[in-house]
């Protein structure tokens, strides 16, 4: 049994280190938006400019000299100082409370989820509004328009996507203690969503071409535009193969924690659909076994792992005749000593004084069953099969008393050992119940320390312990004691003279 007066641990709940260290993510999180935003239309610029001087064949000469880039330009341009000020003020009003360090109210938490979705259309307006005013002053060239717009349609959609994956920190700190959406899913239509705008628009994009382009394209020229729409494609399903593979990647990392033994987990929960249910899920788990421990960890204080086996092993069993050796351990002079102490001082001294028994008994392999007062009832031999349990009783009986001897602060105890057939089992009500021994070997036990007390070694053995225990070289006969409530004399044996180190009776 552990030490009575160890502390013990308590559920420690991970919200409050989750949302301090969510802030912080989160302030970072809200610096990278604007570079989110030039990175994917930067790329998707590139892909224009590719389009229209490499893949698709020039409109005819006397067109070509009249296409005009620097309006689609310019109009990028436009909507870029028009649209970054209100995206700022939006993502501003949106993320307030992360700034603040504050809880967000349920129309910003609205407003957090569908940033991302905001932030990509304005951009896909100004993507479509430019196609649209190039086709419109452009004349003869309805291809490149239409390759505009599908450019427009992937490049958002990968903002979209990588937004989304940035944006996760935030959306982490905004569902700590708020509840989920039941029926919502995520992950279908955002992988069907890729795939259809990475990879089934630009084929129907080539599928169409023979409409849209009257001159006959060459196979060069086909397969740059198949390499261009494989890139493309690739990038977008990347984007949201790691928006469903990050969350993933963390909750097996967490099981892996826990298959260790190691509860100290938190998993973001930063998605509202199946993922973040999922992380969700894993918190649960892992609160619901972080509690299971500190439970065992305080039942087992309460009980002692010997016992907590047994309960492990099934509570309904009935009980078991063994044979055990038992030791019993009584303060000497407690009564006044109680008397003449505040409580806070008699509590220290009992503490101190069941630290000594617990450390000599558990050296033995021994249980104690229980305190009782200023007394501790110990077990050898059940409910653990030991056959040397008589050995391993003496062993502990002579270690107590002069270890109690050299601390000062604790009261001499008088300590009784017997050996003999009990009853072991579980004795209560189901709703309260404790595994004990029952047997006269108990009373015996119980007397005989009374009779200790007496003795100069402060240890009396029954005759029957002696003889089991092959130790009878070490012990010495102090003749026959009368047992209360017994008509025939008990033959105990005690320690020699000088094992115990002589003091006065402390008061």
């Amino acid at each position: 049994m552990s030490d009575a007066s160890a502390p013990v641990p308590t559920p420690v709940s991970l919200t409050t280190a989750a949302a301090a260290q969510g802030s912080a993510q989160a302030r970072a999180t809200l610096r990278g938006v604007l570079r989110l935003q030039l990175l994917a239309n930067g790329l998707g610029l590139a892909v224009v400019i590719l389009y229209l001087r490499i893949l698709v064949p020039q409109a005819s000469a006397g067109a070509r000299g009249q296409l005009n880039l620097t309006v689609f330009g310019g109009y990028l341009v436009v909507n870029l100082v028009i649209f970054l000020p209100v995206n700022v003020v939006l993502l501003r009003r949106a993320v307030v409370w992360v700034r603040n360090g504050t809880t967000p109210t349920d129309r910003q938490r609205w407003l957090v989820f569908r940033l991302p979705l905001l932030e990509t259309v304005s951009a896909l307006v100004a993507w479509l509004g430019g196609a649209t005013a190039f086709g419109v002053i452009n004349t003869g060239v309805r291809r490149e328009a239409f390759g505009l717009g599908l450019a427009g349609f992937v490049t958002c959609t990968l903002l979209y996507l990588l937004l989304e994956g940035h944006f996760r920190p935030v959306f982490a700190l905004a569902l700590i203690d708020a509840e989920l959406p039941k029926q919502r899913r995520d992950v279908l239509p955002r992988l069907m969503l890729a795939w259809f705008l990475g990879s089934g628009l630009p084929l129907i994009t080539i599928g169409l071409l023979p409409l849209l382009v009257t001159e006959r394209l060459s196979e060069n020229r086909f397969s740059w535009l198949a390499l261009a729409s494989l890139l493309g494609g690739g990038a977008v399903m990347a984007a949201a193969a790691v928006s469903v593979a990050r969350p993933l990647g963390r909750v097996r990392q967490a099981l892996r924690q826990v298959e260790r033994g190691d509860f100290d987990i938190h998993v973001p929960v930063d998605d509202l659909g199946e993922l973040g249910r999922l992380a969700e899920g894993v918190n649960d788990l892992v609160e619901g076994l972080r509690e299971r421990d500190a439970l065992k960890t305080l039942f087992e204080h309460q009980v002692g792992p010997a016992q907590l086996a047994v309960l492990g092993a099934g509570a309904d069993r009935v009980g078991e005749r063994r044979r055990v050796t038992v030791l019993f351990v009584d303060l000497q002079g407690y009564t006044r000593f109680s008397e003449r102490h505040m409580p806070e001082d008699v509590v220290a001294m009992l503490n101190r004084f069941f630290r000594v028994v617990v450390a000599a008994v558990t050296a033995e392999g021994g249980w104690v069953n229980k305190f009782e007062g200023d007394a501790a009832l110990c077990i050898f031999g059940a409910p653990e099969d030991t056959p040397d349990h008589a050995a391993r009783a003496l062993r502990a009986a002579a270690a107590i008393p002069p270890t109690l001897a050299a601390d000062r602060e604790v009261l001499p105890a008088g300590v009784g050992v017997a050996t003999g057939d009990v009853l072991a089992g579980f004795v209560g009500t189901p709703e309260r119940y404790e595994y004990t021994v029952i047997g006269d070997v108990v009373n015996l036990a119980s007397r005989l320390c009374e009779g200790a007390k007496e003795q100069r070694s402060g240890v009396l053995a029954s005759e029957t312990t002696v003889i089991e225990s092959g130790l009878g070289d070490e012990w010495q006969h102090a003749g026959s004691f009368r047992v209360r409530g017994r008509r025939e004399r008990a033959e105990v044996y005690t320690l020699p003279s000088g094992r115990r180190r002589d003091r006065g009776r402390r008061e």
